[in-house]
This record gives structure tokens, C-alpha cells and sequence, in this order.
């Protein structure tokens, strides 16, 4: 990011009269800040809500003077109000059309670098689809307590047709003035009203006129020469209710102005939209990509490591909604589409959205309820996706039993699936040329797999679990009934992959009918597996949203064609044709070191010291104690090869158990100490460029935070983070202030790359969101886990004030099973070169797979259903029977992007965010550096 000064002219550009004349101009935006969940339940602030709302619509239908108000630029608290009251629905829409009240245009006020692009795309959608049907939303990016804001935000304003965004937390002090120019990326420029002192710096405005005019007074000194005209006081703060004589105190100091004529003051209630009408960026700083500096406001940025469970389940939710179940839903189902459980998703990850809850920086019943939320906008999309995939089977043609994999990214890729195989081996696996595919056995099924003993009428216990042909949901191949030593024996018999099943009922039938019989009998009821294996097999190259055919069956087959791949392990060392990882068995850290010569040594090395913070910000104790090395380790072979091999590492630590402090600070961790055993598992598996690392441990200590650190092939200066729609560059120094230490922590959403241009290392990883370059730019450090102890401490040591209430809280401490994973990919070039996009899809998008043999098939055995080369897809989906395909362009040069189905070349119109035509477009589309589109298709 960068800023470039311009002649000062805040004033200047004024759409009021701000002469001293005529007074300088104070608008007044009555407003609230309406957290939905936050240190109380939704609930609980939802009562206080109906009756700020209630009072609210009372004040302004009687009292013409108080002729404005703000609903915080969220539409969901519309809705969590009219739930209540919903005979209100057409008193707060007479009111949105005639201006006295702005609702919208997000529906939530979102933390934009806790949830990906898209999310933050369907937020404000959302809000603006839902404050049109209530009159209109308020046409203003408005964003006033988000921790930071990402680059490519003006650009996402642009294209819902704003030119005004409203911002507070990480204007850097580069910006002199309470305006500037805010650009994109792409060069998309918005004009950005900086609220200097927060959205609450008209707070509590006095109930006399003389008191109005000397605060105005006291706001211009504080300003001092950041302000050369008008002045923008808002009139709310976090909850508040609306401030009834505002109107009154108004006229009251524009009369004293009037009578003393001394050009003080002219004071306006008004809007946003009022009071920045007609402003432009003439004359004003440029600011160049994203806000994050700490210079006059705290961005909070331990958020991104608080509560690591919480960002975990939102990037598995965002992945298998946007990655999976949306592109598969547009590309198989549209002939049915799935539209109503895809915005029952899409409704759970916006709410969850909101900052206070996607930071996880909220009390712990808050916390329960948005983890619910995203795993049931997860296990939504993960059901759609299975209806996709097996619409896929039905209609490619594939033998009984084979395995159809599907790709529902854009990229073309190898992969590795798993799947069960009747038999004991050997096997041949071949794809649809007839190639045979390396694999490996990973687990022999078969024998005993459920028995239960039961008297009389309990049998209902278990025929209740016979639905058709399944038991237990597994299908039945064949039942048997005999008697032995006066029990019932009864026998199923499960049937093998590609098995036919057979019904259940009968067999329901006479188990009841001898139970009531004689409730004495005694029924023994087991379930046998046939012999089978759990196979993982490497598959050729699947062509992006395309699909590829394999066959499985138990004969020695032919050699494979890629056993210069296959992943192996000889002693302590996994290596494939790309890469080798050798662990030390007396640290459990791993050397890495490609075939093109980047070597690392002594990777993923995990340190864990004293955090004496809170959910908002990381803070060490006063006397910290740090422990960067393990006191026992074993190191054992789990798979060899060839298709994957893996290595585990059981090291144990003692750690600190806990940490000494209370609501205001933490002074030291104590002397005893916690056994910890840390497993840790390596994997390669044949193809692939990275090393996966899954760390996994009981966490039964308090107050710490761990990290994996990773020396560096060469030193660097910054980093370059995967953010929403963008690759954003960062230096090795962040910019502070006297509300928060600049600590050198950052945010990424998927990757993060620290290179020199010619070799560095990326990390992948799943909802891990925190790194920080350190040691002087030669190591990077991956924040695993934060533990703390309150919602927010009063003076923890790197942040002076409380950031919310001092609550003690449980959940934060994550105490439990704590599982982590993430990558280690090094590389010659950057970030683009080493395509970290299709790496971080590799790592997280695994191939889908489904049973093949549809009866009418219309599909040949391999395929691809779409093609979109050449950009990055952030979403394919359906929108009033059309599809729709949104790209966009990380890099710093034109993309040409190639969209065609069966061979043909699409066609269409480019739309923006409110699905109004910009221009037409037809394949191949240029997109500029860091451009974004949206394609309606045919």
C-alpha cells in the first residue's frame, strides 16, 4: 500500500456552504451502533432493540425536528425488530422512503478479514435486496467499527454503485485530513469520510444550545488542522438510545449563532447520504490498498487467533458453500435447483459475519451460537454437494461399482481419493483410458461390525434401526435367522461396495411378530462385513468442474505409469518426485528441500509462551516463560508409499499450566507445569509440492499462546497474504499508535508468502488466520492457538485501554482436543509464480468421489461440464435462472480469461453487485490488474 499526498481540501469540496458567513457546518447523524451479539446473548440485546425501536419510531413520526436517523447501515436488526413487531413493517417503510430513517446496505456490519470475499459480497447483496423491499438502502459504504478494512473494499463499493465509504479503525497517519481518496487495487476510488475520534464522537450531545456550540468548539480544537470546513459529529455510541432534544438543542444553538452573528456554527440534523452529497475527492490524499495501521485507532488484531475453533468451522462452511456445493448445485442441479437450502446456508454465514461475531470477541453463549451456525451452513452445503455429485453418476457412463471423481474447482488436478474395494488384493485401479493408477492399502474391513444382545420387546430398539434395505445406515445384502440354545440368532450379512441390497421388511415383520410371541425370547443380533479394503488411490489429471472414471478390481494388474511420483519414506525421510521432508527425530522439526534446490531447515519448530491478553489482542506477561523445545520424542512410519506417506512424531512438552493476572493485567505464568503430548503428523503424498503437517493435542493449559516457526531459504522484507479478491504486500514494520502496540501481526485467509523473488516458502492453511514475519525477516511464525482468559482485559501490556467489558470467560481458554492443520510449500519465484491459488485448492478442496453405474447414462466416461481459464473463480452460482460466474484478477498484469462449455465459447453480459447490465462480454474476457466480475452467462 502506498499514499501520495495531495493538496489539502476537505473543505473545499463541500456539497455545503461553508463559508464563515454562513458558519462553519456542523452535521449531527443520529445514529446507534447495534451489536446483535456481542459480551450478551442476541436475545438479550434483541429485548433492548424492540424497545429503542419502539421509542424510535414514535420520536420521529411526532417530532418533525428530529429529522434524521441511522439504523447502523444493517438491515438484519430491521428484521430481528419486525419479528417481533411485524405490524411495524409499513411504519419503518414510510419512513425509509421519505428519507427520516437509512437502513442497509450490508445486512450485517461484518469483520471483512475474518470471512472471505465472497461472504462480504452476499452481505451486502443481501442488505440491499432487503432494504429495497423496505424502501431503500442507504447508498454508503458504511463501515464503522470493522477492525481494518481489506484493499480491495472501494472496489466492491464501485460495483454496487457507491461512491462514499465511512470509515474509522486503520486510517494511517499518512492521511492528514477527516476525507480522502481510497483506491482499489484496480484503481476504483471512493471518496472515504475518516470518523477522527470514532463512530461515537458525537455522543451524549449536551441538552442546551450553548452546550451544542461549545462542544462543536471542542471537537474543531481536537480536529485542529485535520479539518479546514465542515464537521461530522455522530450522535451515538454502542446500544443508545436515541437522544430526544436533539432536534430542540439544534435550533436552539443555530438561534444563538443567528443573534451573535459572529459566523461561529451552523448546525444541521441530518444524513449520511444529506451530508455527503456533492463531496468529491478533489484535492484530497490517495491511500492505495488496505487499512490496517494503529495510528489513531486500535485494529485489534489478535482477533484472527482468539478463538482458532471458531475460524476453523467458518473456513470449512465458506469452502464447502462457495467452493463445492454452489459451482456442483449451478453445474448438475439447475434443472432443480437447490435454491432455498443454498440461502438457508448463505442467511447462517452472514449473521455470523457480523464483526463481533465472526472475531469471536463475544461472550461465550455468543460464541456456541455462531459455531452452530457454521457447521449448519457446513452440513447444508456438504448435502448439497452429495446431490450433485450423484446426479453426476447418473448420468455418466461408468460401470457398476466404478468410482467417478469429480473436480468442482476450476483448475485441472491430480488428486488422491479413498475408497473401499471388495477383496483382499491385490488390486488394479484404472482410469478411464485404461492406464492403471498407483495406490495403496490403507485398512483391511471385514468380520464382526455390530452385535447387541436384547430380551422381548426391546428388539424394537433394533429394528428401528432397519429402514429398507440399511441397518445402522449400511446396506444389507442378506439376512438369516436361526435358533440356538433357545436365542434367536439373527445374522446380516452387509453388502460389499457395488453390492445389491435387499429389503428389510420382512425380516422387521418376524422379529415383532416373535417377540410378542414370547416376550421371554432372547434375540442376538449381529452385523458381518465381507472382506474389503480401504484403498487410497492417485488419480491423472481431472479437468477443472470436469470428471474422470476409475475401476477397481482384485487382480494383479499391470505396472503404473507414474512411479517416478510415488511418495515414499525410507527411515525418517518422505520424499516424491518434488519434494523431500526429513524429520529430527531429537526435535520433531522437519528439513525441507525441493528438487530445484530451496532447502529449509529445522521447520515447524513449536514455541509456546505466557498470553496474558484477551480475545482482542495478544499481550505477554510482565515475566513470560517460553518453551521452544520438547522434552521426549518418538518418530514412527504410519504409510510408506506410493500413493501417500506419512510420518508421526509424538513429542512431549511441559508447558506452563497457567498464567498469573486478573481483569487488568497478567504478570507472570506460573512455576508449575502441564505433560503435553503433541502429536504431529507428516504427510507427502505423490504430486504434490508441499508438505501437509496436522498437529493435534489435548490442550489442558491456560493463558498461552503456540506457534509453529519456520526458518526461511533466504531473508526477506515483507509478506504477501492471500485477502478477500487480492494478494496484499506487507512490510516487516506495521504502523501504531498510542492505542495498541504495533504488533507485527497479520491476517491471511488461505496462504501467506514470504519470498525474495527468487525463493521463499508459502503457508497454507485451514482457518489458522495469524503470521508474523519475525527474527529480522528470516522466520515466520504461524499462530496455532491463543488462550486467554477474559473478553477483554482493562490494561493489558500492549494495549493501554479496554477494548470491551472486563468479563471473564471460559470458552476462550479452548480447553480439549485442539486439531490444526496446514502446509509447507517452498519454492523458487513468488507468490505468483509458485500459483499459491491452485496450491491452497490442492491443500483444502479435496476431489470429490461417487459410487458410478447410472442406468441412462448421457455423459461419456470423462469429461468437464465448464472451462474458466485464466482467472481466479470466486463464485458459480444461479441467479433468476442464469447462471452466474464471478472472477476476478490478483496479479499485477491483464488476465485473458477463457470461458466455454462443450468447446463453445460463452457469451454474455458483465452485471454489477445489483445485477444491473455494464456491458456484454464474450470469451475470452480481459481483466485488468486486480479487477473483479461478475458474468451473467447466456
Amino acid at each position: 500500500m502506498n499514499s501520495s499526498p495531495a493538496p489539502r481540501g476537505f473543505g473545499h469540496d463541500s456539497g455545503h456552504d461553508s463559508g464563515q458567513s454562513a458558519g462553519r457546518h456542523v452535521g449531527i447523524v443520529a445514529h446507534t451502533h447495534w451489536d446483535r451479539e456481542w459480551y450478551a446473548p442476541f436475545q438479550e440485546f434483541r429485548i433492548r432493540l424492540v424497545e429503542l425501536l419502539d421509542e424510535l419510531l414514535d420520536l420521529l413520526e411526532h417530532d418533525t425536528s428530529y429529522r434524521r436517523f441511522m439504523l447502523d447501515g444493517q438491515t438484519a436488526v430491521v428484521d430481528d425488530y419486525l419479528t417481533i413487531r411485524p405490524d411495524h413493517e409499513g411504519r419503518i417503510r414510510a419512513l425509509v422512503e421519505s428519507g427520516r430513517l437509512s437502513i442497509g446496505p450490508w445486512a450485517v456490519l461484518m469483520d471483512e478479514f475474518m470471512v472471505s470475499g465472497e461472504t462480504i459480497i452476499r452481505d451486502l447483496q443481501a442488505g440491499m435486496r432487503r432494504a429495497a423491499e423496505l424502501g431503500g438502502a442507504m447508498e454508503i459504504g458504511y463501515l464503522p467499527d470493522m477492525f481494518g478494512h481489506i484493499a480491495q473494499m472501494p472496489q466492491i463499493l464501485r460495483l454496487a454503485g457507491f461512491e462514499h465509504a465511512v470509515v474509522w479503525r486503520g486510517v494511517p497517519s499518512a492521511v492528514d485530513d477527516t476525507a480522502f481518496a481510497w483506491s482499489a487495487p484496480d484503481g476504483s476510488t471512493v471518496r472515504a469520510e475518516f470518523l477522527y475520534g470514532s463512530y461515537s464522537n458525537g455522543r451524549d450531545i449536551p441538552e442546551d444550545g450553548a452546550g451544542l456550540i461549545r462542544r462543536a468548539e471542542s471537537y474543531a480544537a481536537e480536529l485542529g488542522e485535520s479539518v479546514t470546513g465542515d464537521m461530522l459529529l455522530m450522535n451515538g455510541t454502542d446500544h443508545q438510545l436515541p437522544q430526544p432534544w436533539l432536534g430542540r438543542v439544534v435550533a436552539e444553538a443555530n438561534e444563538i449563532a443567528a443573534e451573535t452573528g459572529d459566523g461561529g456554527y451552523r448546525f444541521s440534523v441530518t444524513s449520511l447520504p444529506e451530508y455527503l452529497g456533492g463531496r468529491t475527492t478533489d484535492g484530497l490524499t490517495t491511500w492505495q490498498g488496505e487499512l490496517r495501521s494503529g495510528a489513531r485507532s486500535n485494529i485489534l488484531m489478535g482477533v484472527a487467533s482468539n478463538r482458532v475453533d471458531v475460524h476453523q468451522l467458518a473456513a470449512a462452511a465458506e469452502r464447502s458453500l462457495e467452493r463445492r456445493a454452489e459451482p456442483l448445485a449451478a453445474l448438475l442441479l439447475a434443472d432443480d435447483p437447490p435454491n432455498e437450502l443454498l440461502e438457508l446456508a448463505w442467511d447462517g454465514l452472514i449473521l455470523n459475519a457480523a464483526h463481533d461475531s465472526s472475531c469471536a470477541c463475544s461472550a461465550d453463549e455468543v460464541v456456541e451460537a455462531v459455531r452452530v451456525r457454521y457447521q449448519e451452513a457446513r452440513q447444508i452445503a456438504d448435502g448439497v454437494t452429495r446431490t450433485a455429485c450423484r446426479r453426476l453418476a447418473a448420468i455418466v457412463d461408468a460401470t457398476p461399482g466404478s468410482t467417478v471423481v469429480l473436480n468442482p474447482t476450476a483448475r485441472t488436478r491430480a488428486g488422491l481419493v479413498e475408497v473401499t474395494a471388495p477383496g483382499t488384493g491385490p488390486f488394479t485401479v484404472q482410469g478411464a483410458d485404461g492406464s492403471s493408477r498407483p495406490y495403496q492399502v490403507i485398512d483391511e474391513i471385514g468380520g464382526e461390525a455390530f452385535s447387541t444382545t436384547v430380551t422381548g420387546s426391546k428388539i424394537r430398539w433394533v429394528v428401528e434401526a432397519m429402514r429398507g434395505p440399511e441397518f445402522r445406515g449400511v446396506q444389507i445384502a442378506a439376512a438369516d435367522i436361526t435358533e440356538h440354545d433357545g436365542t434367536t440368532e439373527v445374522e446380516l450379512q452387509a453388502a460389499g461396495p457395488g453390492g445389491t441390497a435387499t429389503s428389510l421388511d420382512t425380516l422387521r415383520e418376524k422379529l415383532l411378530a416373535r417377540a410378542e410371541a414370547d416376550p421371554d425370547t432372547t434375540f442376538r443380533v449381529r452385523m458381518l462385513r465381507v472382506p474389503a479394503c480401504r484403498l487410497a488411490f492417485a488419480t491423472d489429471p481431472v479437468d477443472g468442474f470436469g470428471w474422470s472414471t476409475y475401476s477397481i478390481s482384485e487382480r494383479e494388474g499391470p505396472p503404473t505409469d507414474s512411479t517416478d511420483e510415488n511418495a515414499t519414506v525410507v527411515g525418517a525421510t518422505l520424499s516424491n518426485a518434488l519434494l523431500s521432508a526429513t524429520v529430527d527425530e531429537s526435535d520433531g522439526t522437519v528439513s525441507l528441500r525441493t528438487t530445484d534446490g530451496v532447502e529449509i531447515h529445522g521447520a515447524n519448530r513449536l514455541v509456546d509462551g505466557g498470553d496474558g491478553g484477551d480475545t482482542y489482542n495478544y499481550s505477554p506477561p510482565t515475566v513470560d516463560r517460553i518453551v521452544d523445545s520438547p522434552v521426549a520424542v518418538s518418530v514412527t512410519t504410519r504409510e510408506s508409499g506410493p500413493v501417500r506417506s506419512v510420518v508421526i512424531v509424538d513429542a512431549t512438552y511441559h508447558w506452563p499450566t497457567a498464567a498469573v493476572g486478573d481483569e487488568r493485567r497478567c504478570e507472570a505464568r506460573t512455576d508449575h507445569v502441564e505433560t503435553v503430548r503433541v502429536e504431529t503428523t507428516y504427510e507427502l503424498r505423490a504430486g504434490e509440492r508441499f508438505l501437509r503437517i496436522h498437529t493435534e493435542f489435548d490442550n489442558r493449559c491456560r493463558d498461552h499462546r503456540l506457534r509453529a516457526h519456520v526458518p526461511l531459504p533466504v531473508p526477506v522484507q515483507g509478506s504477501d497474504a492471500e485477502c478477500a479478491f487480492a494478494v496484499v504486500h506487507r512490510g516487516l514494520e506495521p504502523e501504531g499508535g498510542p492505542h495498541e502496540f504495533p504488533l507485527p501481526t497479520f491476517p491471511s485467509r488461505r496462504f501467506v508468502d514470504a519470498s525474495d523473488g527468487d525463493r521463499g516458502l508459502a503457508l497454507l492453511h485451514d482457518g489458522l488466520l495469524e503470521y508474523e514475519i519475525t527474527e529480522g525477516g528470516t522466520e515466520i511464525a504461524l499462530t496455532l492457538l491463543r488462550s486467554t482468559g477474559y473478553l477483554s482485559r482493562l490494561e493489558p501490556a500492549l494495549r493501554p485501554n479496554p477494548a470491551g467489558p472486563a468479563d471473564p470467560l471460559e470458552g476462550p481458554q479452548l480447553q480439549g482436543r485442539v486439531a490444526l492443520d496446514y502446509a509447507l510449500l517452498p519454492h523458487t519465484g513468488d507468490w505468483c509464480t509458485t500459483d499459491l491459488y491452485g496450491a491452497a485448492d490442492e491443500f483444502l478442496v479435496p476431489l470429490e468421489r461417487v459410487r458410478g453405474g447410472g442406468a441412462e447414462p448421457t455423459r461419456p466416461s470423462e469429461g468437464r461440464l465448464l472451462r474458466v481459464d485464466g482467472a481466479e473463480v470466486s463464485a458459480l452460482t444461479t441467479c433468476d435462472g442464469a447462471a452466474l460466474l464471478r472472477l476476478f484478477n490478483p496479479n499485477n498484469h491483464e488476465a485473458s480469461c477463457t470461458v466455454e462449455r462443450d468447446g463453445t465459447a460463452l457469451s454474455g453480459d458483465i452485471v454489477d453487485l445489483r445485477g444491473r447490465v455494464e456491458a456484454p462480454w464474450s470469451s475470452p474476457v480481459t481483466l485488468a490488474p486486480g479487477a473483479i466480475a461478475t458474468l451473467r452467462v447466456g
